[in-house]
């Protein structure tokens, strides 16, 4: 049986997938606090799509897969698989970790983790560089 935080997860994840900003903003708590790593803070549901929208369009062939979710009451710890092509024609592959907390059923704070040093030497590479 799927768990009630396991299945907002879920449907953020599918948000991100099909950038849904109406189905975000049912996942996301009006005074959602968003720590994006190597970013300022954004504080409310709008400003957090506002800022997910700049990542869409940054990189706009993205898939954020799941490969680990561990629970623990309202407390939600995803390992992500991204890879994506940015708006230069960049691959990028990297791995991320996203820590959710819930209240009353929707995302209230959701810190990402991921390096920022490897994606920045991925984007430094030429166009259709592998190495």
């Amino acid at each position: 049986m799927t768990s009630p935080a396991r299945t907002v997860i879920e449907s953020y994840f599918r948000a991100l997938e099909t950038e849904d900003e109406a189905l975000l903003a049912t996942v996301f708590h009006p005074e959602l606090e968003l720590v994006p790593v190597g970013s300022r803070p954004r504080t409310g549901c709008d400003s957090a799509i506002a800022f997910l929208r700049k990542v869409f369009e940054r990189f706009p062939d993205h898939h954020d897969t799941p490969t680990r979710i561990i629970e623990a009451g309202d407390v939600v710890v995803v390992e992500i698989a991204f890879r994506g092509t940015t708006a230069e024609g960049r691959s990028v592959t990297f791995d991320a970790l996203d820590v959710f907390d819930l209240l009353d059923g929707r995302i209230v704070k959701l810190v990402q983790w991921f390096d920022t040093a490897g994606l920045a030497a991925q984007l430094a590479r030429p166009v259709g560089g592998s190495s």
